[in-house]
C-alpha cells in the first residue's frame, strides 16, 4: 500500500476496495459459511479465512484482500462468550466488569488458525495487492461487551459509563492494549495494512468523545509505531460528525475513512491534509437497479477527490443485496476515469 500511495500522491491511481467485500451478497459465501454450524467457527477455522478472503477477488479488480475476521474475536479471546443469531446478530453473554475481568489475559493462542491462515494468504494473492487486518475499536468493543448485542442507542452502555466513570476508563484502557496485540499479531503474520473500525462513535457522548473516541486510538497507533509496525493505519470513526476533523490531526491515523453520511467536499476542506482518504460511498447504492444514479455518485467522489488522496471505498460495510454486477460496474468507472 505504501507503494500505491505513492502513485496516489502523483494522482496516478485511486486504489480501491470494499468493506466487507467478502460476504452474503456472493453466492459463493454461502457454502464456505454453510461448512459451519457456528460463525465463530467460522471465523477460527483456517481453510475457511483464507476461501472467503480470497473470494472477493475472484470478481474484482480490487487493491486488496480484507482479512475476513470479525472485531468480536477479543470478546471472546477475553473469555465473554458470543454467538451470532440469524437475522439478529450477535449476542454475548453478559459479564462482569471486576477486578477479575481486569486481571484477565488476552488468549492469542486461540487465533492461531488466523496466523496460518495470513501465511497462506499472502501466498496466494499478487504482492501488488494488499492484505488488510483489523479489530474494532475500544469504544465499540466495550459497547457490545457491556450491551450484550448490537443496540440502536446502546443505553445500557452509556448508563454504565455515566454511574462508573472510573471503571469504564479502566475498560478502555484494557481494551485499547489488547487492540495492539492483535492488530500487532496480524501484521507480524504478514497483514500489510491495519484498520480500526470505530461502528459505534457517535453513541460516544460529547464530554468524552475525546477520551474514547480519539485518545484510545492515537494509543494503538502510536505503540504500534514503538513496537515497529510501519504499516499504514486506517481509522474509522462512523458518523462521528464534526469531530471527524479533530479525529484526523490527533488520532495519529494515516487514512481516515469517511463514511456515508458525511458531506465528502465539507470533510476534504477541513480534515487534516497530510492524510488520506477513503470512502463516502452509501452502500446501498451496490442494491441499486439505476446505473445513471450509481454512475452520478461515483463521480461525484472522484471528481471531489481527482487532486487528493483518496482510496475509493464505500462509507461502511457492502451489504448483504448487493449486486455483484454493480460493484464490477463502479470498478469500471473508477479505472476508466480520467
Amino acid at each position: 500500500m505504501i507503494s500505491k500511495l505513492v502513485k496516489l500522491r502523483n494522482n496516478q491511481i485511486k486504489p480501491k476496495w470494499f468493506l466487507r467485500q467478502a460476504g452474503r451478497h456472493i453466492p459463493e459465501y454461502h457454502e464456505i459459511r454453510n461448512r459451519h454450524e457456528n460463525f465463530l467457527d467460522f471465523c477460527l477455522d483456517e481453510t475457511s479465512i483464507v476461501d472467503a478472503t480470497l473470494l472477493p477477488l475472484k470478481f474484482y479488480k480490487i487493491d486488496a484482500a480484507i482479512l475476513f475476521s470479525d472485531i468480536l474475536l477479543l470478546p471472546h479471546c477475553l473469555g465473554q462468550k458470543v454467538t451470532f443469531k440469524k437475522n439478529l446478530g450477535p449476542s454475548l453473554e453478559e459479564i462482569e466488569i471486576n477486578e477479575e475481568f481486569f486481571k484477565r489475559k488476552l488468549s492469542l493462542d486461540t487465533l492461531l488458525p488466523i496466523k496460518k491462515a495470513i501465511y497462506k494468504i499472502k501466498k496466494k494473492i499478487s504482492p501488488l495487492k494488499e492484505l488488510i487486518g483489523f479489530c474494532g475499536a475500544p469504544w465499540t468493543l466495550a459497547c457490545y461487551m457491556i450491551e450484550g448485542a448490537s443496540s440502536k442507542d446502546y443505553t445500557k452502555t452509556r448508563k454504565f459509563l455515566w454511574n462508573n466513570e472510573k471503571t469504564y476508563f479502566k475498560l478502555i484502557n484494557k481494551l485499547t492494549n489488547h487492540c495492539v496485540e492483535l492488530l500487532e499479531y496480524q501484521y507480524l503474520a504478514g497483514a500489510t495494512v491495519l484498520m480500526i473500525f470505530d461502528s459505534w462513535s457517535n453513541m460516544i457522548p460529547d464530554k468524552y468523545w475525546v477520551n474514547f473516541g480519539i485518545e484510545p486510538t492515537k494509543l494503538i497507533v502510536d505503540r504500534l509505531r514503538e513496537k515497529n509496525v510501519k504499516c499504514p493505519i486506517i481509522g474509522l470513526p462512523f458518523k462521528s460528525g464534526e469531530m471527524l476533523i479533530q479525529y484526523s490531526y490527533e488520532s495519529s491515523v494515516d487514512i481516515v475513512s469517511i463514511d456515508w453520511k458525511t458531506n465528502l467536499n465539507w470533510a476534504l476542506k477541513n480534515i487534516n491534509k497530510n492524510v488520506v482518504s477513503q470512502g463516502n460511498l452509501d452502500p446501498v447504492l451496490l442494491c441499486c437497479s439505476n446505473l445513471s444514479v450509481i454512475k452520478d455518485e461515483v463521480y461525484r467522489i472522484l471528481n471531489l477527490t481527482k487532486d487528493k488522496c483518496h482510496i475509493f471505498n464505500v462509507g461502511h460495510g457492502l451489504t448483504p443485496d448487493a449486486q455483484i454486477k454493480n460493484v464490477q460496474y463502479i470498478i469500471k468507472l473508477i479505472d476508466n476515469y480520467s
